[in-house]
C-alpha cells in the first residue's frame, strides 16, 4: 500500500515535484549522478512522488512458499553463501538479501533490530524490488541492466531510503538465464565502499555452485545411462584406472567370472584376477586385443574366454583400460545358430506303417533322453540323418547344437584337427590363436558322425577318450576342455568286419553299438512306398503349384525297381520328373529318367526267383549300366543313381570298376 503524506492538489507538493525535476535534470546534465541511476529517476518520475511513504507490497504466506519451492535449490545453495558473507558484516548495520529473477525476497539474514526496521517498509520474505513501486533500487537495477549495482544514499528516487546504501549482483545460470539477485543492505550511518564486490563474490560463487551441482546432475545422469547400457550388453566389461583400480563391471561380466561387482570393484584387479602372460606383455605396452582367447583365473576357478583391450590415453596419460569379455559358449552358440547347426527332422518325419519302421519309431522315443552313443546302419540313402536328427529333437537336449561330420568329406590328415580343434601357440603379437573343434561346438548337444568307419585310428582313440572322460584337448594345447556331447554314428559298412581286420577299434565300436538302428532299404519297404511317394509328391506339389500323381504304368515301374539309392534316390526321380512333366499334374514313364523305364521294361513285369542275385552282384550290375549310359561321367551317374560321387567313387573302388575301360568299350 502505498500512503501519500501531501494533499494532491497542494501547490507547495507540485512545486517540490518540479524543483526534483529540475535537479534530476541538472544532475544527469553535470554527470554527477551515473547514467544508470539518472535513468531509473526518468522512469520513476512519472510514477511516484519522491517525498511519499512506501510500504513495499509483499507475497501472502501461500505465494512465498510456492516461490521458494520453485527456486528450492537456488536458495539451498544461497543460504550457506549468505551465511558465510554475513560472518564479514555482523559487525556492522547490513543485512543480506536473496531475490529470485522477478525481485520478490525469498531470503533475508541480518540482525534483529535491522530486520525489524527494514520489515517496516515491507522489506522482507515476500517482499518485492519494484522500480515501479519503491523507485531507484539496487535490485531492480541489478536485474534490469543484468550488471552488479550499487544505489547509495540519495540516488534513491524515494527520500524515504536515501538512508540506505544498497548493492546487488545478478545470478545467472549456464545459458545466461537471470535467475535473481544476491545484495547488501547497509545505512548509510555506517558507509562500506566494499559491498558491491562483496556482493558480486556472493553471486558468483551461489553461480558456480548452482553450476557445478547442474553439471554434477548432468554427470549422475549420464552415469546412470552408462550404468544402464553396461548392464544391458551381453557381453562382459571391466573398466579399470591407470592404478590397475576396478571401477566398474557390468552383469555380464559378474556372470562370466562368477563373483559379484561389489566384491571386487574398488580394488586393484590383480587381488583378485589372473590374467596370461600375453595379456600383461598387451597391457604393459597399451597394445589393443580384439576376441583373442584367453584363460583367466578368478578366486582359483579358470574359465576360457574371448578378450577384447581397449585403452582410453589423455595428453599420452593413460586414463582407464576397458575389457571386454565373450563366453566361448555364448559365440559358438551363436555361430552355430547363424551356420544351421540344427535339425528339423521329428519322429513324423520317419515316414511307414511297416512292422520295421514302427519299430524304428519306438527306438527313438527310447533312446531320445538318454546320454550313450547311437549307432545308425543302413545303406545310402536310407535316411540315417533322419533318424539322428529326431533322437536329437525327441530327447532333453533339442535345444542344444546338432553339429554334423562328415568324415568322407576331409582327408584323413585333417580329420583329427576337425574334430578336436586346434590351438596355435606361436608368438605373433603376443597373441593366442585358435579353433574349436566340432566336439567343442557340440558342446551342449548332439554331434552326428556320418560314415565312422572313416576315422582314422588315432582319430577313434580320442573319440573314445572322450567318451569315457567328457573332456578333449586341442591338437597343440595341454588344457583340457570339459565337453558334454552325445554321440551319434551312422555307417554303410560292416563294421564287425572292420573290427575283425584292425581298422576299426573294438572297445569304440562296443560303446557306440549301445543303441543300434538298423534302417531298412527301401526294396524292403514295398509297403511303406505308396506312402513316401505320396508324401514326397505332396511337397513337390506346393512348388508347382498344383497336384501331382502318379500314372498305374509309373507305379508298376516302381514297384518292381529296386532301388539302389533307396530314399534319396526316390526323391531325386521324383523331382526329375515332376519338373519334366510340366503342368501336366499326372506323371507317366516318359518322365521318368531313361536308366529306370529301360531297366524295368527289359525286365518285364515279373522276375523268377531263379533269377534274383545277391546284392553286390545288383549294385556291380547296375553300376556298369549307369556307367555305359552316361559314357563313363561321373556327376552324371551318381545323379542317375541317386547317390553323391564320393559314395560312387568307393562303390567303383571296392566292384573295382574301371571307368577308362566302359568308356573305351
Amino acid at each position: 500500500m502505498i500512503h501519500n503524506d501531501l494533499t494532491e492538489n497542494s501547490v507547495d507538493q507540485e512545486r517540490m515535484l518540479e524543483a526534483w525535476d529540475e535537479y534530476v535534470h541538472s544532475q544527469r546534465v553535470k554527470s554527477f549522478v551515473p547514467q544508470q541511476i539518472a535513468s531509473s529517476w526518468m522512469r520513476s518520475q512519472p510514477r511516484l512522488n519522491p517525498f511519499q511513504t512506501i510500504q513495499l507490497q509483499r507475497l501472502s504466506e501461500y505465494y512465498l512458499l510456492a516461490a521458494q519451492v520453485a527456486s528450492f535449490n537456488l536458495v539451498s545453495i544461497a543460504r550457506p553463501v549468505m551465511e558465510d558473507t554475513y560472518q564479514f558484516l555482523e559487525h556492522t548495520s547490513s543485512c543480506i538479501v536473496y531475490t529470485n529473477s522477478a525481485g520478490y525476497i525469498l531470503e533475508i539474514l541480518g540482525k534483529k533490530s535491522i530486520l525489524e526496521k527494514l520489515a517496516s517498509w515491507g522489506i522482507a520474505k515476500g517482499g518485492q524490488f519494484s522500480e515501479g513501486i519503491m523507485g531507484t533500487n539496487a535490485f531492480s537495477l541489478a536485474l534490469a541492466e543484468r550488471f552488479p549495482s550499487r544505489v547509495c544514499g540519495a540516488e534513491h528516487y524515494v527520500r524515504q531510503f536515501h538512508v540506505l546504501d544498497e548493492s546487488a549482483a545478478p545470478i545467472f545460470d549456464l545459458g545466461g538465464t537471470l535467475l535473481g539477485t544476491l545484495g547488501i543492505i547497509s545505512f548509510m550511518t555506517e558507509p562500506n565502499m566494499n559491498v558491491l564486490a562483496v556482493a558480486t563474490l556472493g553471486a558468483k560463487a551461489i553461480e558456480n555452485q548452482h553450476q557445478a551441482d547442474l553439471l554434477l546432475a548432468e554427470q549422475e545422469v549420464q552415469l546412470a545411462q552408462l550404468k544402464i547400457i553396461l548392464a544391458t550388453i551381453s557381453e562382459g566389461v571391466l573398466v579399470w584406472d591407470a592404478e590397475g583400480i576396478l571401477q566398474q563391471m557390468n552383469h555380464s561380466a559378474e556372470r562370466i567370472m562368477g563373483i559379484p561387482a561389489r566384491v571386487i570393484v574398488g580394488r586393484p584387479y590383480k587381488d583378485c584376477l589372473e590374467v596370461p602372460a600375453f595379456v600383461e606383455a598387451a597391457l604393459e605396452n597399451r597394445k589393443p586385443l580384439h576376441d583373442i582367447e584367453a584363460t583367466f583365473q578368478c578366486q582359483k576357478k579358470a574359465f576360457t574366454i574371448l578378450l577384447g583391450l581397449q585403452y582410453i590415453v589423455h595428453d599420452n596419460n593413460l586414463q582407464y583400460v576397458i575389457v571386454t569379455l565373450k563366453r566361448e559358449k555364448d559365440i559358438r552358440k551363436l555361430a552355430l545358430s547363424q551356420f544351421g547347426a540344427h535339425s528339423l527332422s521329428t519322429i513324423d518325419n520317419l515316414v511307414g506303417g511297416s512292422q520295421k519302421m514302427q519299430e524304428i519309431r519306438r527306438q527313438v522315443g527310447v533312446c531320445a533322453n538318454a546320454t550313450a552313443p547311437v549307432l545308425i546302419r543302413g545303406e545310402d540313402g536310407t535316411g540315417k540323418n533322419l533318424v539322428a536328427g529326431a533322437i536329437h529333437n525327441a530327447g532333453e537336449r533339442k535345444n542344444g547344437p546338432f553339429v554334423i561330420f562328415p568324415c568322407s568329406a576331409y582327408p584323413n590328415d585333417t580329420i583329427l584337427i576337425e574334430l578336436c580343434g586346434y590351438e596355435d601357440r606361436t608368438v605373433e603379437g603376443d597373441q593366442q590363436r585358435g579353433q574349436p573343434g566340432k566336439l567343442e561346438l557340440a558342446n551342449g548337444g548332439s554331434l552326428f558322425i556320418k560314415d565312422i568307419p572313416q576315422l582314422p585310428l588315432e582319430a577313434q582313440s580320442v573319440l573314445l577318450d572322450m567318451l569315457d572322460l567328457q573332456i578333449i584337448q586341442r591338437i597343440g594345447c595341454v588344457r583340457p576342455i570339459p565337453v558334454d556331447v552325445r554321440v551319434l554314428a551312422s555307417t554303410t559298412e560292416n563294421l564287425e568286419q572292420l573290427v575283425a581286420q584292425g581298422s576299426f577299434q573294438a572297445d569304440l565300436y562296443y560303446r557306440l553299438s549301445t543303441f543300434e538302428f538298423n534302417i531298412p532299404p527301401l526294396r524292403e519297404q514295398s509297403e511303406d512306398m505308396e506312402l513316401l511317394v505320396f508324401r514326397i509328391l505332396s511337397r513337390l506339389g506346393q512348388h508347382a503349384g498344383h497336384p501331382l500323381k502318379l500314372s498305374s504304368e509309373v507305379t508298376d515301374i516302381f514297384k518292381r525297381y529296386s532301388w539302389p539309392g533307396n530314399i534319396h534316390q526316390l526323391e531325386t526321380v521324383l523331382e526329375r520328373a515332376a519338373t519334366s512333366a510340366g503342368n501336366s499334374y499326372l506323371i507317366q514313364p516318359d518322365h521318368l529318367p531313361a536308366f529306370i523305364s529301360r531297366l524295368d521294361f527289359e525286365r518285364g513285369p515279373f522276375i523268377s526267383p531263379a533269377s534274383i542275385q545277391s546284392l553286390d552282384e545288383m549294385e556291380h550290375e547296375l553300376i556298369v549300366r549307369a556307367a555305359k549310359l552316361c559314357n563313363a561321367n561321373q556327376t552324371k551317374m551318381a545323379s542317375m543313381l541317386g547317390i553323391s560321387r564320393t559314395t560312387l567313387w568307393r562303390r567303383l573302388k571296392n566292384y573295382n570298376i574301371s571307368l577308362q575301360d566302359i568308356h573305351k568299350a
